[in-house]
């Protein structure tokens, strides 16, 4: 195998040591990286049917189940630079679609008719996608919508303005200041987009911080049966939230749009401690990519904490990471902000393993990355 001669060669040039027991590893790669993949990536529950299309501008996703319940889930995806392209791209892979798909849930994204910053003109765009559903996909029974950060405020919009239309919304660090602007200050106030009055169920799912915008606009609304729903996760970084913690919420916004009781959730953190899979040898770890983050090319990795930790890797420190011909240094932190724009980063995502990243670059590209690929993890020899 063309990569287990490259490891080989790369092993050779970062590690100057006796590697004969590490070779021996190697030489069992194929074997091992094919058993991390079978405990790593369970076979996805592909939609029965994946649906694209554009309506007036808005370019559109419908992945529709084998067994569709009725119930839609809309996303409301977050802001995105300009620079990124306009698309309804979304984490399909993740546990929390795929477990809404197994249960005959249809999941709808919209890409918006651009990466302006987007409120009512992005809440028109679901309402187009969902009439669409309706005329020719099939009849809805329930829809909710999932927003993130910009998209949060797309479904409180929605929320607030056509209630007769949806069950309940979701939304993940939702930013209802005012639009940010680079080298400003955010302003603590609620845009004037919003009136204060939900006419359906909210439940704010955020992290960190971010909980100070989804928390500004439920301590303004009046109390009443709708009154906003905050569900805080204790865990720093941006919509750093895992797919247990969404699938919880998400569980029981249904349950509250059915009427059954519901309150505040101060800490809502599922902690994910999964085991490893990696293959050890002195300085060095051996794992494979788990998925990818389209558009973004965050690499998501077999690998855990304790892996970093076995060969002498601690947050702060740096280390490099090998994927066939190439080589990088990245800095073990906690968050992308921790280095500089483009720099490589590597920190703990809320599902408990290892993502490499660059801030504000796209990693998986960089290096040509695919779901599957080996990579190898080692600590800089010391000179």
């Amino acid at each position: 195998m063309l990569f287990m001669r490259s490891l080989i060669q790369t092993i050779n040039r970062l590690h100057p040591f006796d590697n004969r027991p590490f070779l021996h590893f190697v030489q069992r790669m194929n074997c091992l990286v094919i058993a991390t993949l079978a405990l790593a990536f369970p076979l996805l529950l592909s939609a029965q049917k994946h649906l694209t299309g554009t309506i007036d501008g808005a370019d559109f996703i419908v992945d529709v189940p084998a067994e569709p319940s009725g119930n839609v889930m809309f996303i409301a995806r977050g802001f995105r630079p300009d620079f990124f392209p306009v698309s309804p791209v979304y984490e399909v892979e993740t546990d929390f679609y795929q477990t809404l798909l197994k249960e005959g849930w249809t999941i709808a994204s919209t890409a918006f008719q651009s990466n302006d910053w987007v409120v009512a003109a992005g809440a028109e765009d679901i309402l187009k996608l969902q009439a669409h559903i309706e005329a020719e996909i099939h009849p809805i029974r329930r829809a909710f919508v999932y927003g993130e950060t910009m998209g949060g405020g797309v479904a409180v919009w929605l929320a607030e303005n056509k209630a007769e239309t949806f069950a309940g919304v979701l939304c993940l660090g939702a930013h209802l200041f005012p639009e940010p602007v680079q080298g400003q200050e955010i302003s603590p106030t609620i845009t004037d987009a919003f009136s204060l009055k939900p006419k359906l169920p909210i439940v704010f799912l955020a992290n960190g911080a971010e909980m100070l915008s989804s928390q500004t606009y439920a301590n303004q609304v009046a109390k009443t049966s709708v009154t906003p729903i905050t569900w805080f996760i204790d865990r720093s970084g941006h919509v750093n939230v895992n797919s247990a913690e969404r699938l919880a919420a998400m569980r029981a916004l249904v349950g509250w749009s059915e009427g059954a009781a519901i309150a505040a959730v101060e800490n809502g953190t599922i902690t994910m401690n999964p085991n490893s899979t990696a293959t050890l040898s002195g300085s060095a770890a051996a794992g494979a990519i788990r998925r990818l983050r389209p558009l973004y090319g965050n690499i998501y990795t077999s690998f855990v904490r304790e892996d970093l930790e076995s060969i002498g890797i601690q947050i702060g420190d740096t280390f490099l990471l090998s994927h066939r011909k190439q080589t990088h240094e990245i800095t073990f932190a906690k968050a992308y902000s921790d280095v500089p724009y483009h720099a490589w980063v590597a920190f703990i995502d809320p599902e408990g393993y290892v993502q490499v990243s660059r801030n504000y670059a796209n990693a998986a590209e960089t290096i040509g990355a695919v779901k599957g690929d080996s990579l190898l993890f080692s600590k800089p020899s010391q000179q």
